[in-house]
């Protein structure tokens, strides 16, 4: 498929896909899904497993190979000051109207998700809570077309029905637990639960950091493999020779409170990632991205700490700058109007 020019803002928005992926990844509580024609059941090698094993541990879909993984305790985030764009976030993923029953703010618990590199810049996502599966599945097999005039396209795969808009899907697997992502990453993720044991295949190390309850939200990666990270860290120098990701964060005043580890490939490369972080502010990409989406605002700063190959960072998120950030999620989970991937696939 031939490549589109871009204007200079959706180049903007384009060049920051990661960033934005993420964002909607660790925002986007309203990604829902689709069912099975059995909803109680999902093959693995060929032999039937309850969906009592499915929710026992949800995070056991997720494929391994994970770039990033988050999880987001949706509970938390519905109460706090960004609901509206949370719910905005919801509307693009799940393209359906009141019939289907959902309602993210009170039917999902917490969101695993987590983002690869299998054919792209590829995301997969798993919902804990209670859903109505027959009137998400009636409400998706009516609806022709979606809010932003892209149809909602049905696919049999590995004895699943995902529903799929502008690359974007949802495949329900019980009562408690749906699959989100993008077509490539979900396809992998239907595939362990018919070939393999249905058990955690990511890094214990990310598992175990993920783990405390007492944080809203977490995040874990290993980048230390993805040239694509060097690349950009011509924009983002701090991103210069990053290999771990560690944060963790929750949301009372002023917004929400971040602290995290970027552990770098040396110490020359932790000092650099220490400045950077330290004058994001003033990055003309940072002030170019924000202006490219019409929204007022700043970056918050950051207390930063430089010991050996770790850097330590801590932040203090205003009302102002957390809802500057959930509206780029917003955009960014946003179908394209024109046919094709959407602008944040390309």
């Amino acid at each position: 498929m031939r490549r589109h020019l871009l204007p200079a803002r959706e180049t903007a928005r384009s060049a920051a896909a990661p960033l934005l992926r993420l964002l909607a990844l660790v925002l986007a509580l309203g990604v829902a899904g689709c069912p099975k024609t059995d909803q109680s059941l999902v093959l693995v090698g060929g032999s039937p497993v309850s969906a009592a094993v499915i929710d026992a541990d949800p995070l056991a879909v997720l494929p391994g190979g994970a770039l990033l993984l988050g999880r987001l305790d949706a509970a938390v985030m519905f109460r706090s000051g960004v609901g509206s764009q949370v719910g905005e976030i919801a509307s693009n993923l799940l393209p359906l109207g009141p019939e289907s029953n959902f309602v993210p703010s009170r039917d999902v618990r917490r969101l695993w998700g987590a983002i690869y590199a299998m054919q792209g810049a590829d995301f997969c996502a798993v919902l804990e809570g209670s859903f109505d599966a027959m009137a998400i599945q009636a409400a998706a097999e009516r609806r022709a077309q979606t809010p932003s005039g892209l149809p909602i396209v049905r696919t049999a795969y590995a004895g699943n029905d995902m529903y799929t808009v502008s690359n974007l899907g949802f495949v329900l697997l019980t009562e408690h637990t749906i699959l989100s992502g993008n077509e490539t990453a979900m396809r992998r993720a239907l595939e362990r639960l018919r070939r393999g044991n249905l058990e955690r295949v990511l890094p214990p190390w990310m598992l175990e950091l993920l783990g405390p309850e007492q944080a809203a939200f977490a995040l874990a990666g290993d980048l230390s493999s993805q040239a694509a990270v060097e690349a950009t860290a011509q924009q983002l120098p701090f991103l210069g020779g990053l290999r771990l990701v560690r944060v963790l964060g929750n949301f009372r005043p002023p917004g929400a409170n971040v602290v995290g580890t970027l552990g770098y490939a040396d110490e020359q490369a932790a000092a650099a990632g220490a400045q950077g972080l330290r004058s994001v502010q003033q990055l003309g990409y940072i002030v170019s991205l924000i202006s490219s989406f019409g929204l007022g605002g700043q970056m918050p700063p950051m207390t930063v700490a430089q010991k050996g190959q770790d850097v330590a960072f801590a932040a203090e998120i205003d009302a102002s700058a957390l809802s500057l950030l959930t509206s780029m999620a917003a955009q960014a989970t946003r179908p394209a109007a024109t046919a094709g991937r959407p602008w944040y696939g390309r």
